[in-house]
């Protein structure tokens, strides 16, 4: 049955309301919703949420346009992030059904020119994160610099390809946006099929989506909402392209397309009932995949969790200035989605309010508010600007407990540089902002209110620049490489 039928019913039908008047009625989760958004700072988002195959929730909150105050609706177009991984991982499973590959071949077999340093990696170590290799993601310059700039496969295997290795394969589960990137190009060469193509003849049309969609650079999709990020106390628009990552990252839907994808697994359309249950099931390193949660597991392109003691699986994520989380409880027959068009993981903080909501768990307590500062912004003297001017090259100090192990090869590029009279600073590959000198001596930057940067000097000039706290928890420290020049300063990606 359609998504916006089962709506219906939840309105009218004597059985349908009787459902919805109990535990997790549509007026307490709209409240719970409503709740979360304002918490989590969400410009817009749509939300499903669907309970034994009735319909408990489907809406639209805040804003698909805030430019046009445009509102966000049930079906509002979002930029995928987290909920589409899983139908990677079912890509793949389906070539494995029919006998074009197997989860235990080497990767090399399909990607030779991959360079492995002496390293073999399966198919499997890919799907479930125990591959070794390095999440291009958390590398720092390699994309966050090239964020806007559009690739192509190879130039994103170009990001990661002939880094170390964060683990030995298959001893350890470390999440790595690269398997996914590796995994798309085996889809390709196995099946002869653009990815694209691939997935909307073997996944979306046999699930019956119809606004599920690939977007690119040569795409234009309606409805599609516009991805956000805070700044100050108001937001700006994303700017990231979809095309900077792996194809799988180009998809657009609606939380109704994919709940009926989730659900065409159950009805048997995508994969069998035992390859599915292969899917979800965690084995060697992927069953620990965290020390701070000894239940948490991962299956193949799939998060096996729990809340409490209800199991869950799905994928949830943020990127592109989109949110993104699809989770199924199995035991308790519940099916949760929400897509925003606000980056952070708040899609996952809107996804566990509502499943504790509808499960009849306590509430879980709200974050403390980060510190409302007032920066400063004291004159800055033409010795400061000799001074501090350089390019800097920083990294993480350390990796704490919550840092994925790709962080250690992190790096970041930021000049400071005078532009006519204003001290300014500029991430690579970002827009330059003014340096706001405080009363302490450290300098602040509007977009980033809660980290001071301070320099330690040598003969009369910056030898080293440290930003505290950096936006992961930790600071980042790093040396002058040179002047702030454009010339050095863009040489740091050659």
């Amino acid at each position: 049955m359609h998504v916006r039928r089962l709506v219906v019913l939840c309105g009218f039908s004597l059985v349908a309301t009787t459902i919805c008047r109990g535990q997790g009625s549509p007026g307490d989760l709209d409240a719970v919703v409503q709740r979360m958004m304002a918490q989590e700072r969400v410009v817009g988002a749509s939300v499903l949420v669907a309970r034994r195959g009735t319909i408990l929730l489907h809406k639209g909150y805040g804003f698909a346009d805030l430019g046009l105050e445009a509102p966000s609706k049930d079906e509002t177009v979002y930029h995928v992030v987290g909920p589409m991984l899983p139908f990677t991982g079912i890509a793949v499973l389906q070539l494995m059904e029919r006998g074009k590959l197997s989860l235990d071949d080497d990767i090399s077999k399909f990607v030779p020119e991959f360079p492995l340093q002496g390293h073999h990696v399966t198919i499997r170590q890919l799907l479930n994160h125990t591959s070794g290799i390095v999440d291009y993601h958390y590398l720092g310059d390699p994309i966050e610099a090239t964020s806007r700039q559009p690739k192509a496969l190879d130039e994103v295997m170009a990001l990661y390809a002939g880094k170390s290795w964060v683990n030995e394969p298959g001893t350890k589960w470390d999440w790595s946006i690269s398997g996914f990137q590796l995994l798309v190009t085996i889809v390709e060469r196995v099946s002869g099929q653009r990815f694209a193509d691939y997935v909307q003849q073997n996944i979306f049309t046999p699930a019956g989506v119809k606004a599920t969609t690939y977007c690119d650079d040569f795409s234009l999709v309606h409805g599609l909402s516009h991805g956000y990020r805070q700044f100050e106390k108001g937001y700006v628009p994303a700017n990231e392209n979809d095309m900077a990552y792996n194809a799988d990252l180009r998809f657009c839907s609606t939380v109704g397309d994919i709940y009926q994808l989730w659900e065409s697994i159950r009805e048997k359309k995508l994969i069998s009932p035992k390859t599915f249950e292969l899917m979800t099931t965690a084995e060697g390193a992927a069953a620990h995949m965290s020390p701070q949660d000894p239940k948490a597991q991962y299956g193949f392109a799939t998060m096996l969790n729990h809340e409490e003691e209800h199991r869950r699986i799905g994928q949830h994520g943020s990127l592109l200035g989109y949110s993104g989380s699809l989770y199924d409880f199995p035991d308790d027959g519940l099916t949760i989605v929400v897509l925003t068009n606000t980056e952070g993981q708040n899609a996952y903080a809107i996804t566990r309010a509502l499943a504790r909501a509808v499960l009849g768990l306590p509430q879980l307590p709200a974050p403390p508010a980060a510190p409302d500062k007032t920066l400063e912004d004291r004159p800055v003297t033409a010795v400061d600007g000799r001074q501090l001017a350089g390019t800097f090259v920083l990294k993480l100090d350390r990796l704490t407990p919550g840092l994925h192990d790709s962080f250690a090869q992190y790096r970041r590029t930021f000049r400071v540089f005078d532009e006519d009279g204003r001290l300014m600073i500029q991430p690579l590959g970002e827009g330059p902002e003014q340096l706001l000198k405080q009363e302490d001596g450290t300098f602040a930057m509007r977009s980033k209110p809660n980290s001071r940067f301070s320099f330690a000097l040598h003969d009369g000039s910056a030898a080293s620049m440290k930003m505290d706290p950096s936006e992961y928890g930790v600071p980042l420290s790093g040396e002058r490489v040179g002047p702030g020049d454009p010339i050095t300063f863009h040489r740091q990606l050659q």
